[in-house]
């Protein structure tokens, strides 16, 4: 499907594994993705498994092997090239898309799919690595885009925290975790639909279940907003059975190169355009910023709260108890000045920023969950004199784009994460 093969990190190439596994010992089969109405076929997604009959026969247990290895990246290598051998040795419709997990540690380079001739290919996360490293995953995904490539994230609704971070990532295929559509609807169950159905609504996101392997489930999977599933009830990975379904339309994907990209504004830079700006003291900006601090400690694990002090000293002892309850209870909790170390506090992700940045002139909330968006945007004016009479030029905004824009400007600036932190 590819003029050239992708180079992973290590420059790995699969034969590592299978050298540990014996040859001929990594097998690529397909699922088929079908529509759930109409049964019809709408992609494939690549299965890789170890040597049958043994304990890495399963996925789930090759790659937690593989990890355990430290051979991530051969085994991404190897899903990659057998996918795109088996794919051409069964003859697949070339206008589906074909789904490929891949660790985002793995990648360096992608062939570049903007201009062919094939049909799209979908790279898949798992939604670990969005809650572990999402500003990693971030600067990934801004140049998977920029190739041409779309965006699935995979188990969504295991854990509440990768509910706030999917407008970061606007990924183009949610898919539902087993563990959603399979068991009785509970609390859990419902916040993650109602975030899904929230993001479906923004971007125009496909909803994609997986283990839909009984009718019960498929009825299940569609009252839960899925279009599309993977399961027994399509048939097997080993038997793709493309000549009993027929063939459907095409995922469409509304994506472009430029979605998801990190801004190069910063956050009063991004507010201030457009919109009616207010001046105030410090007195009430931090009454403000109080006020939606307290909607990220009550968010239940499903809110992304990001700030800028302009000075660590603003950073006080008080304020660090107070984002460290916060960090406690939302899905991730970021404070940026200039001094700041890299954890200022228990779970609070820190930056420094740089002398030129900016931002360092800049008091800034961002507060976002599936349901709720806030950005407070404040801009020093130089004032002198005490401490909390000090102005600010600011924008308060619930705008739901805007707040993912500003988000994603302040993610950039924090450290990449460690690779498995």
């Amino acid at each position: 499907m590819t003029d050239r093969p992708p180079t992973f990190l290590g420059q790995a190439s699969g034969e590592g594994l299978r050298a540990l596994l014996g040859p001929d010992s990594l097998r690529t089969s397909f699922q088929l993705i079908a529509d759930l109405q109409t049964d019809s076929v709408v992609g494939y997604e690549a299965v890789v498994r170890g040597p049958e009959g043994s304990a890495f026969e399963e996925p789930e247990a090759l790659a937690s092997a593989a990890k355990s290895m430290g051979m991530v990246a051969d085994l991404d290598a190897a899903r990659w090239n057998g996918a795109l051998a088996e794919a051409a040795a069964a003859s697949l419709p070339r206008e589906l898309p074909l789904f490929i997990a891949v660790d985002p540690d793995s990648i360096t380079d992608l062939p570049d799919l903007r201009h062919h001739p094939h049909g799209g290919a979908v790279l898949k996360f798992d939604e670990t690595a969005l809650i572990r490293r999402p500003a990693h995953l971030m600067r990934v995904v801004t140049e998977v885009r920029r190739l041409g490539w779309a965006i699935a994230v995979d188990h969504v609704g295991v854990r509440s925290e990768s509910l706030a971070l999917l407008p970061l990532l606007e990924p183009d295929v949610v898919k539902l975790d087993r563990s959603l559509i399979g068991t009785r609807p509970n609390r859990l169950t419902a916040r993650a639909v109602n975030a899904v159905a929230a993001q479906v609504e923004r971007t125009g996101a496909i909803v994609m279940a997986e283990g839909v392997d009984t009718q019960r489930i498929r009825l299940n999977a569609e009252a839960m907003g899925a279009r599309v599933g993977e399961g027994a009830l399509f048939g097997s990975t080993t038997h793709l059975g493309a000549e009993l379904r027929p063939v459907g339309s095409p995922l469409e994907f509304h994506s472009s190169s430029d979605r998801g990209a990190i801004p190069m504004s910063s956050p009063y830079q991004l507010a201030a355009a457009g919109r009616d700006v207010r001046r105030a003291s410090k007195r009430l900006l931090i009454e403000i910023s109080k006020n939606l601090e307290a909607m990220a400690t009550d968010s239940q694990q499903t809110a992304l709260m990001l700030g800028t002090f302009q000075d660590v000293y603003h950073f006080t002892p008080l304020t660090g108890r107070r984002w460290e309850l916060m960090a406690t209870n939302a899905a991730l909790v970021g404070a940026l000045a200039d001094g700041m170390g890299t954890e200022p506090a228990p779970k609070v992700r820190g930056a420094s920023l740089a002398s030129e940045d900016p931002v360092r002139a800049e008091w800034d909330v961002v507060v976002l969950t599936p349901h709720f968006s806030a950005v407070l945007a404040a801009r020093d004016v130089g004032d002198t004199g005490p401490d909390m009479d000090r102005r600010f030029d600011y924008v308060l905004s619930h705008d739901p784009r805007l707040t993912v824009e500003c988000a994603r400007s302040l993610l950039s600036r924090l450290p990449p994460e460690r690779s498995g932190s």
